[in-house]
């Protein structure tokens, strides 16, 4: 239900978007005062909304640290994180909030000692209800404080109980005082307590929210976010054409946000105005672009419901045009399809608009289909159309946020070519039936992500087609390298990959680095425990003009190569081979050997 707040399915990929996140967000002034802290959530292996109060996730040693923690830890020994969001779940028989082995990872392996702990909000109450009934309160107060968490959100139990439980000798005074020293620590770093003249900060003014550097900011992550799934040659559309942009997305606004957007989204320095006027609709977007000719706008359909009354609309509107944008996909707002508190019970198209879809594409007008989601969406079916029938470009936009329109208008005309590359793994329909939610196995079959997953994505994680076609080439670099400031990095090994641009456009490209056991140490270690197919361990974007070569030094620590075992341990299998794939038009393999 909010896959949308996520950067991806990988580890790696959402602990570096994390470590990032929290080095900007903790940024220091000119007096040492820190931004703002930051805490990560929720903390952790929190995968469902239903019942999501009283879940008790049974997950193996080997997961945990393989998939549920790297990101966290990441982002701790990376970026030095504040601290956490427990949770309302609990993991192995422990509710999160309760969790000595979460609070000592943070505080103790991963190096914060004064890492705070807050609640998410109601989660003290719930751990005196099922599955866990600790009571009475003054019991489950002190459990939860001993185990180290410091805030209590949303709920009372603290404030209520904290004094009977020390007069009662239930709780001990210097447990509740370690929690408040916590507590007040994180408000010192931020200079709470010091004149606001010493922090910069505080003269922040309200001309900074929605400044013309937020503004471009927000179209470049739209314009990078934006993967191109599907080019038969439609694609760059050519100004002065007929356009038809129809669909529940079509003149949408605040749908194109994930649920936890902010107020300030249409900030104009006087007040917080909620309307989204200043959002660009994703047909205003194309209309900007497509400079001498027309773009409409048709709802189609509804993004729920059976409703085809504008059905005959939409199609009179295609017929009226050149080539059809079919803008569909699902919505945080208004309807229970994937939001907080509301879990997919299917990775189809919402409603009808599979049918409304495939009624439109067998008009046989040119069509691009864009999908507008937070989670991924199956559109087998569709793909699976007669071939005369076939959208002729699919473009996967997730949720973009405000400047939508300006970043697919730009895109579909060839003004920019910025794609990225899928951070999922888009799943035939089936696959929602060959897994179960509350299994927290990421091997069972079918297996689940890219690192797992044995069957036919619908398209896999890390796939992305470019307006232009590039030619690449990786290879081993300089050797070993040991002059990385970070302690875990010391020791890495740099590969070299030239990136040419071979077709009629500018453009950017992403290489992705991969990193696997040798088939013979993976069928020894496949004995004992789960060894995932591949594991992403860097990433680099480049932009290449046409007909020019440019080089890209990837470095790999060798932190990457380790592979979890059974008892959570990361070991670096030494005198054996291992494997570096990247994601280039030569599929390049390239062996690395661990000597003693």
């Amino acid at each position: 239900g909010r896959a949308g707040e996520l950067p991806g399915e990988d580890p790696f990929l959402n602990g570096a978007y994390a470590a990032e996140y929290v080095k900007g967000m903790q940024q220091v002034d000119e007096n040492g005062y820190r931004k703002m802290n930051t805490y990560l959530k929720h903390f952790t292996a929190y995968s469902r909304e239903f019942q999501r109060q009283h879940a008790n996730a049974i997950i193996p040693i080997f997961d945990l640290y393989d998939t549920y923690l790297p990101q966290y830890e990441r982002a701790f020994r990376k970026a030095n994180a504040s601290g956490v969001m427990c949770s309302y779940n609990g993991i192995n028989g422990t509710p999160n909030c309760a969790s000595k082995f979460l609070t000592d990872l943070m505080r103790k392996t991963w190096g914060q000692t004064d890492a705070l702990t807050m609640s998410d909000c109601g989660a003290i109450r719930d751990v005196t209800s099922l599955p866990w009934y600790w009571a009475p309160e003054e019991v489950a107060l002190t459990r939860v404080l001993e185990n180290g968490t410091d805030i209590e959100a949303a709920s009372t139990i603290f404030v209520r109980n904290a004094k009977n439980a020390i007069e009662h000798g239930v709780l001990k005074a210097s447990t509740l005082r370690a929690a408040a020293r916590r507590t007040l620590v994180q408000r010192f770093r931020v200079g709470l307590f010091d004149d606001p003249e010493k922090v910069s900060w505080t003269s922040i003014t309200p001309d900074k929210l929605g400044a013309k550097e937020h503004q471009k900011l927000s179209l470049e992550a739209a314009l990078q976010g934006m993967v191109l799934l599907k080019n038969d040659g439609i694609l760059p559309l050519k100004k002065g054409v007929k356009v038809a942009v129809i669909g529940p997305h079509a003149d949408s606004h605040v749908e194109l946000f994930e649920g936890y957007y902010g107020n300030e989204v249409c900030f104009n320095a006087t007040g917080s105005d909620k309307s989204f006027d200043c959002v660009v609709s994703l047909a205003d977007g194309i209309r900007s672009r497509n400079t001498g000719g027309n773009v409409t706008a048709n709802l189609g359909v509804h993004f729920v419901g059976g409703d085809d009354s504008k059905m005959h609309q939409a199609i009179d509107a295609a017929h009226a045009a050149d080539v059809v944008v079919l803008a569909v996909g699902t919505t945080a707002f208004g309807y229970d399809i994937e939001h907080e508190g509301y879990d997919r019970d299917s990775l189809l198209l919402p409603g009808i608009q599979t049918d409304f879809v495939t009624e439109m594409l067998r008009l046989k007008i040119p069509t691009i289909l864009v999908l507008v989601n937070g989670g991924p969406l199956a559109i087998d079916s569709i793909l699976n159309i007669e071939p005369e029938y076939q959208p002729k470009a699919v473009v996967e936009m997730f949720f973009p946020g405000t400047f939508a329109g300006d970043a697919l208008g730009a895109a579909l005309f060839g003004d920019e070519n910025r794609w990225g590359k899928l951070p999922v793994t888009i799943y035939p329909a089936g696959y929602v039936a060959a897994v179960e939610m509350d299994n927290y196995s990421m091997s069972k079959a079918p297996g689940r992500t890219y690192r797992y997953y044995t069957g036919e994505p619908l398209f896999p994680f890390g796939f992305g087609l470019s307006l232009t076609t590039f030619t690449s080439k990786c290879s081993r670099g300089g050797g070993t390298r040991h002059d990385n400031d970070d302690e875990d990095e010391k020791e890495s090994f740099r590969f070299t990959c030239t990136v040419a641009n071979t077709g009629e456009m500018d453009g950017e490209e992403v290489i992705l680095a991969y990193t696997k056991p040798s088939g013979d140490l993976r069928k020894r270690l496949e004995r004992s425990h789960p060894v995932p197919i591949k594991s992403l361990a860097a990433f680099e974007r480049v932009r290449v003009a046409v007909g020019e070569v440019e080089t890209v030094n990837i470095d790999i620590p060798k932190s990457a190569f380790g592979l979890v075992n059974n008892d959570g341990e990361r070991v670096f299998w030494t005198d054996d081979s291992h494997v570096v794939e990247f994601s280039d038009s030569s599929s390049s393999q390239i062996e690395v050997k661990f000597t003693q």
